[in-house]
């Protein structure tokens, strides 16, 4: 993985694999993909895929320049990708972790899997996701924003907004929620999952980017792949 700067100028619209060490008891192929959200890349979540492989798992920590393309348009290229990994490598297991945005791409590429691919996913945790919206969006809503920034708008609060109108997936894998104490971004409420869809929710006392440390959240993360809840230790 490159570091930060190199990362930014990078084309993106790839994974970046990390093996996991395979664990005595456990042959089977665990897989998790990885999303970053708005304004960083792929290294941001470097240390959380690191985590996760050292825990058994196969990472695949995809990057994309956010800020280049509508949220929609995100969701189709990472939907085609990540089908190409399922088809040709086959796991037996698959889990999605999203930060921010990168959770709101999640739910657009869920909306269009069939029933059989929604199914075959075990679980899903999205740290601070603004599933409803945050009102930082409306700087993307001007003209001078929109022309270097095409995803930013789409996460506006209004009840018409792109965020909010995104269609429930056939089948809702196991959704579980981990927001952040001291979040500045995403408010508290609008973590939830729209349109009353379930979910589980845990609160971490970090900020927003923290999300990303392993340190808050690979418990809350590790917790909820293995019984679809949060420990309340």
């Amino acid at each position: 993985m490159s570091n930060a700067l190199t990362n930014y100028f990078e084309h993106g619209y790839r994974f970046h694999k990390l093996e996991s060490v395979p664990l005595p008891y456990n042959r089977k192929i665990k897989a998790v993909f990885l999303i970053h959200g708005w304004g960083v890349r792929a290294v941001a979540m470097a240390r959380l895929a690191s985590a996760l492989a050292d825990e058994g798992y196969t990472v695949y920590n995809y990057d994309y320049p956010t800020s280049k393309r509508k949220i929609g348009e995100h969701a189709d290229i990472f939907l085609s990708l990540c089908r190409r990994i399922l088809d040709t490598e086959k796991p037996s297991d698959v889990f999605f972790v999203t930060h921010s945005m990168g959770g709101i791409l999640l739910r657009a590429a869920l909306a269009q899997m069939d029933e059989a691919e929604c199914r075959r996913i075990e679980a899903i945790v999205m740290l601070g996701p603004p599933n409803r919206g945050s009102v930082l969006a409306y700087f993307g809503k001007s003209k001078a924003a929109r022309r270097i920034n095409a995803s930013l708008a789409d996460m506006t609060p209004e009840e018409d907004s792109y965020v909010r109108n995104i269609p429930p997936p056939p089948f809702l894998p196991p959704v579980g929620i981990v927001a952040a104490k001291y979040d500045g971004k995403v408010a508290l409420s609008s973590t939830l999952l729209p349109d009353g869809q379930p979910c589980r929710r845990t609160v971490v006392p970090c900020t927003h980017p923290g999300l990303r440390n392993p340190k808050y959240t690979l418990v809350p993360i590790l917790s909820f792949f293995s019984s679809k809840m949060f420990s309340r230790s």
